[in-house]
């Protein structure tokens, strides 16, 4: 980029910065103990300014201070009126979005690669996203995904690519996709790889190489970039419907449907981690279940008691505990000290996943539809400081090893960079506890 075009980007960011200074407590970036020793000093300016990262080593933090960037977050940054955004836009964007971040504390980014069986890159193993292209079956006119990655380091962001390891586009969607993919194959042949619940498809654990699909995808992203880690989220089985694979159980060897289907997410979740290490023994691999411990053996399906328990499986579990503290199920205090218990492996990490959406709708008037109680329906609309003592007792608790926060564009507006409005008051509340727990 041209020196002239930076300094005007410099002095509409710090002039922006200046205006909300009053809503962005300003803070310093602690040394947060990287594994690599990386440490950069923040300041106002530019991502080339501040850059003191030009290698490939991974960049890990000991302690997380997280943020998850979803399709929804990127994929007006990706596009414009429907196609891929220009190549100099896009970044200037990311630039943007990055430097957002680092005046805010946060150290690690998780960015959605595979969201629905396609790719924010161009893959060889799955189709293009309509989140970076404009729509299915578009070509790519740059990296995006490179690009962001190389901005991240410059200034000592981890990023983490995030996947959706079975979720699928929609039925309507799949038969704009090119017949080249192993997905589309699937479909078309209708042989229990990939099935419909709905109107989404979903691909099935059951077989073999659909968990070797998966893998090599993983193997891919890691191979392409240097990623510091591979994210999973929530998306495990999609019903606990049994007519989902009935034919695959029934041929099993399984007395019980629920022990099926856990050993098939078991060997998937295992086979990512040793997709990982194999990459790169360096970089991390972690999954973000739902937060209800106790749902998600018999409804996801997902182990996550084995997986905290025993090497080889993942490096951290990072529930998301969208909870207030008056949910009737699980009130934050006590579901984070139940997941703390569920971590009896040493070199696994606990790290709290939090969501800034219900603080964002509670300005309009949205309650909380599953706290159970009707004071805890109403608790974000009445508290304002529901992630402060969120933040405070993970902090307080030993065993924590950071946060991540969903997501970018509940914080700030994607495009102008500005802070959300709605999320004006919990930030304010929040201070300094982003970047240390004084």
């Amino acid at each position: 980029m041209k020196k002239n075009t930076w300094h005007l980007i410099i002095i509409i960011l710090c002039s922006a910065l200046a205006l909300l200074a009053d809503i962005l407590v300003p803070v310093s970036i602690p040394d947060t103990g990287t594994v690599n020793d990386f440490e950069i000093e923040l300041s106002c300016t530019s991502i080339d300014a501040i850059s003191k990262n030009t290698g490939s080593e991974i960049i890990n933090y000991d302690f997380i201070r997280g943020i998850w960037f979803s399709q929804f977050d990127m994929q007006p940054v990706f596009t414009e009126k429907g196609v891929q955004r220009n190549e100099q836009s896009y970044t200037d964007l990311v630039s943007k979005m990055l430097l957002n971040i680092k005046n805010n504390g946060f150290n690690t980014v998780f960015l959605q690669l595979r969201p629905n069986g396609d790719s924010m890159y161009a893959s060889d193993i799955f189709p293009v996203s309509k989140y970076v292209s404009g729509s299915y079956g578009q070509e790519l006119f740059y990296d995006a995904v490179g690009i962001f990655t190389d901005l991240a380091h410059k200034v000592g962001i981890s990023v983490h690519g995030w996947i959706n390891p079975l979720r699928l586009m929609k039925t309507n969607e799949i038969e704009s996709i090119d017949d080249r993919f192993i997905i589309k194959q699937w479909y078309k042949q209708q042989n229990g790889r990939v099935i419909a619940v709905g109107d989404r498809l979903y691909l099935n654990p059951a077989y073999t190489e659909v968990r070797g699909l998966i893998t090599d995808g993983v193997s891919e992203i890691m191979e392409r970039y240097d990623m510091d880690g591979i994210h999973m989220d929530d998306y495990f089985y999609p019903t606990t419907d049994a007519d989902f694979d009935a034919v695959e159980f029934a041929s099993s060897g399984f007395d019980v449907l629920g022990d099926f289907r856990r050993d098939n997410i078991n060997l998937l979740v295992k086979g990512i981690y040793q997709a990982v290490k194999t990459s790169n023994s360096d970089a991390r691999y972690g999954i973000a279940p739902a937060g209800n411990l106790y749902s998600l053996r018999e409804g996801y399906y997902a182990d996550v008691n084995l997986w905290c328990s025993q090497k080889g499986y993942i490096d951290y579990i990072m529930p998301q505990l969208y909870f207030g503290f008056l949910n009737k199920s699980c009130p934050f205090d006590i579901i984070l000290s139940d997941w703390v218990d569920a971590v009896t492996e040493p070199e696994v990490r606990l790290v709290i996943g939090l969501t800034a959406a219900k603080a964002v709708m509670a300005v309009s008037g949205e309650i909380d539809v599953y706290a159970g109680t009707e004071e805890g329906k109403n608790e974000w609309i009445n508290n304002k400081d529901i992630l402060r003592r969120s933040l405070i007792a993970i902090y307080e608790e030993k065993k924590a090893s950071g946060y991540c926060i969903f997501c970018y564009h509940y914080l700030f507006d994607v495009l102008t960079g500005e802070v959300n409005p709605d999320f004006a008051q919990e930030r304010k509340n929040i201070g300094k506890l982003f970047v240390n727990n004084n």
